[in-house]
């Protein structure tokens, strides 16, 4: 049952990237590279491999009959001492779609995207991928983040592959995209909840 098996991925991964306190997958660190590790091994069982934008946000295509393209988001990265659900729901409810169209072409393409460094928590800067894709994102205005380890952003950014200078180039790579719908499952987890 696609429902269930959502929950038990969620479940894994809350188990390989939490401990006793919550979720610990800060944007950039080791943690969120295992976590995308992770995914990339789920994605690769069904023989597919994510592409990685200028951004550093992450796509997983399946493609369908037509080209028009639904997009189903979220994002890996927790904020410390994070929910099990916060972000990622979005992104293991997508790659269920894919596993339920594993073999067949859906009707539309399906892309999966894991949004980079959406909660901001490291370097106090939030939704940094998906802005950077909108075109909305201003590297003047991060340039001189650091995070509370005097690691600069530009430092963490390269370290992922990523050039903060390039980064609005995910701006024209999502504008290529013939999309038509956009969706997010998204729970906001904090101390009640």
């Amino acid at each position: 049952m696609p429902a269930a098996d959502v929950i038990k991925n969620l479940r894994e991964f809350a188990s390989l990237t939490s401990d006793a306190n919550g979720a610990q997958r800060l944007a950039w660190g080791p943690v969120w590279r295992e976590a995308r590790q992770w995914f990339n091994g789920k994605l690769a069982a069904i023989g597919l491999t994510p592409a990685i934008d200028a951004a550093g946000n992450s796509w997983a295509t399946l493609p369908g009959e037509s080209d028009r393209v639904v997009i189903i988001g979220g994002h890996l990265d927790s904020v410390p001492n994070g929910g099990w659900l916060d972000g990622c729901l979005g992104v293991l409810a997508g790659y269920e779609a894919l596993v339920e169209w594993k073999g067949r072409k859906p009707p539309r393409t399906l892309k999966v995207v894991d949004w980079a460094d959406e909660e901001g928590a490291r370097f106090g800067r939030s939704l940094l991928g998906s802005s950077a894709a909108s075109g909305s994102l201003r590297i003047d205005d991060v340039q001189g983040l650091v995070d509370k380890t005097g690691t600069t952003l530009v430092d963490a950014l390269k370290e992922n592959g990523v050039a903060l200078d390039r980064m609005h180039e995910a701006h024209a790579a999502l504008k290529k995209i013939p999309s038509k719908a956009y969706l997010e499952l998204h729970i906001e987890q904090g101390p009640v909840l």
